[in-house]
């Protein structure tokens, strides 16, 4: 087991709830809009520190309440381990390990994993570069703390440098230093993984087509390099007040069966893929991961066919905990299960 108990405060639609985990597989079944995705994004939340559907900490708070907490209880190796968020309308976070406040979000989000599994995941391959940075960008620091460290140095330097080249041009200088010292670090990890999943995405294919990303970046490989790219780019940077180069822009391709998915891929092949990208994160971080990795799955088996679904469940097997939810009882079975009902809030 990864989580053995969750207890949450004025988050989303949940004023006070605490659920006792016995089982490896979690049923959260009810109607829909019951709340059922927001059990599931709590747990996302509690692993991660971000929400799987995009949204602010603001908009978790429950209407009228001033902040949330997220309680979870896992195992541990030698005596449960408590993890403790708290999230105020005014932006403020506080986060606790067995009652010690931690400072550092990288520190926190080491004591266990999820892989989400939500209809969203399409956008993954026929949404915007933003969605397919972001997947990557998740994957990521979920195996490499440090990537996340250095992700957000390098987006804070970047709003800064965007600012400046609104408000202050002279001092838009000053923050090249860190996007040149963090932008081929970051590039560095997309490639090495845009590879890693690509190939883990053909072998979960098994011959249905043929599949690989390309990584696409004007980020140099090294600083140096890259501090010459924003100076000799700064005069049009000026003029447009943003910046037009770097990790930011960045695109990952998909290719399947020779052509780019997201412009002629069709709903299936979308879907096909957007599953198998999932399925390969969940993969990488099982492999590479030293602490436990749950699934969530938010109401996808049901537009499976029964090739996909008896892949997703067999690749999922091997997480430490599955947590899904269903409007209906499913049709499949799983061992050592439990169901939780869900009622109207």
């Amino acid at each position: 087991m990864v989580v053995e108990s969750i207890e949450l405060t004025n988050f989303r639609n949940v004023e006070s709830r605490k659920l006792v985990f016995h089982s490896r597989n979690i049923f959260f079944e009810g109607p829909n809009g019951a709340g059922k995705s927001n059990l599931l994004e709590s747990i996302g939340f509690a692993s991660l520190l971000r929400s799987f559907r995009g949204a602010s900490p603001r908009e978790m708070i429950r209407l009228g309440a001033r902040e949330f907490q997220i309680k979870a209880v896992l195992p541990g190796k030698f005596a449960p381990e408590t993890l403790l968020i708290s999230e105020s309308l005014s932006g403020k976070r506080r986060l606790f390990i067995n009652d010690e406040p931690i400072r550092r979000s990288s520190d926190f989000i080491r004591e266990f994993h999820t892989v989400v599994f939500a209809p969203e995941d399409r956008e993954i391959a026929a949404g915007t570069s933003g969605c397919r940075r972001r997947f990557f960008d998740i994957l990521i620091s979920e195996i490499e703390p440090e990537y996340l460290l250095r992700l957000s140095r390098y987006h804070r330097a970047l709003l800064q440098r965007n600012r400046a080249l609104k408000f202050a041009p002279h001092t838009a200088e000053a923050f090249e230093a860190e996007l040149s010292e963090q932008a081929p670090y970051i590039a560095s990890f997309r490639r090495n993984f845009a590879q890693i999943i690509g190939e883990r995405c053909s072998a979960l294919l098994g011959g249905r087509g043929d599949f690989h990303i390309n990584y696409r970046t004007d980020t140099p490989e090294n600083s140096v390099e890259h501090r010459k790219l924003l100076a000799s780019k700064r005069e049009s940077e000026l003029r447009r007040q943003c910046t037009l180069c770097g990790i930011q822009l960045d695109e990952f391709d998909l290719i399947f069966d020779g052509k780019l998915l997201r412009t002629y891929g069709s709903t299936g092949q979308i879907r096909l893929i957007s599953l198998l990208l999932k399925l390969a994160q969940f993969q990488e971080v099982q492999s590479k991961s030293t602490a436990p990795v749950a699934v969530l799955a938010d109401d996808v088996t049901g537009e499976l066919d029964k090739h996909n679904l008896e892949l997703f469940l067999s690749t999922v097997s091997h997480a430490d905990q599955k947590f899904f939810t269903f409007a209906a009882h499913p049709e499949f079975q799983l061992p050592d299960t439990e169901v939780i009902p869900v009622g109207k809030a």
